[in-house]
């Protein structure tokens, strides 16, 4: 069985989702300024245990944006109206950055129509560095009829694979993750292509949203995590005592525990 890809369509426009596999739903929400392109092989891998559902963040690739300037509970209203469009009474939530984001805020406003999420690398900001985000983590793309935007465009991708934030070049800001691949920066610059300027809504929604501050956590059914290479992993230390936390060593190991908590959530479930 292939991913197939579909659309729904909400109060606010059309939402594009990929499809694969069977048993408890599981819905992925991918980071930005990403689509659930970033998933196509976690789909294929999580799919043996679950029905694997990856939806484009609204604003993000084929998906509408939401009106206005969202919040992050605006993001988490349209994923349970898209869960209420395929007749999904509950799910599992598995979110990335902003992705994780959408899964707390979800989590937290709907406990009734999810099951169980994680949230790997969870933005939690000191309010010095949410200003900073805030006024220029998401410029504007300045669109040139010679193009050169583009050349723009790739060097912020690069560049946010050596500093967080990746405008930054300051030592103390300088990431160990490694260069990114020519075969990965073309595949970001393909999503911020689609998305255009709409990229900026989530990413904005992401940085203003305070789940701690506001009281939303700890969140009975929420797991956080990070791998200690996320550039987003020191925030996480203003987690509550009582919220469920686990870290890894990278990434990929992140997933896999992710993943294993999931199954047994389900297996309890099912």
């Amino acid at each position: 069985m292939s991913i197939t890809q579909s659309f729904v369509q909400l109060h606010h426009g059309q939402i594009h989702f990929r499809l694969k596999g069977d048993g408890p739903p599981l819905i992925l929400l991918h980071q930005s300024p990403r689509s659930s392109s970033e998933y196509l092989s976690l789909i294929e891998k999580w799919s043996e245990q679950f029905q694997i559902i990856a939806p484009d963040t609204p604003g993000n690739g084929l998906s509408d944006a939401l009106p206005g300037k969202p919040t992050m509970f605006d993001y988490a209203d349209a994923l349970v109206e898209f869960m209420d469009k395929l007749e999904l009474k509950t799910v599992y939530l598995y979110g990335f950055h902003t992705g994780a984001s959408i899964a707390t805020a979800a989590a937290s406003r709907y406990p009734h129509r999810i099951e169980f999420a994680i949230g790997n690398g969870l933005a939690l900001l000191e309010e010095d560095q949410r200003r900073d985000f805030l006024d220029n983590y998401m410029p504007k793309i300045d669109y040139q009829a010679d193009g050169s935007h583009l050349s723009w465009l790739w060097s912020r991708i690069q560049k946010q694979a050596k500093y967080f934030p990746w405008y930054s070049t300051k030592d103390k800001d300088r990431l160990s993750i490694g260069a990114y691949s020519t075969e990965k920066c073309q595949e970001i610059l393909m999503d911020f292509l689609l998305a255009g300027n709409n990229y900026r809504a989530p990413y904005r929604a992401a940085f203003a949203f305070e789940p701690v501050t506001a009281g939303i956590l700890p969140a009975n059914n929420l797991c956080v995590c990070a791998s200690k290479t996320d550039p987003l992993y020191p925030g996480l230390l203003k987690l509550p005592k009582k919220q469920k936390f686990f870290e890894a060593e990278d990434h990929i190991s992140c997933e896999k525990q992710a993943l294993d908590i999931l199954k047994e959530k389900a297996a309890q479930a099912y």
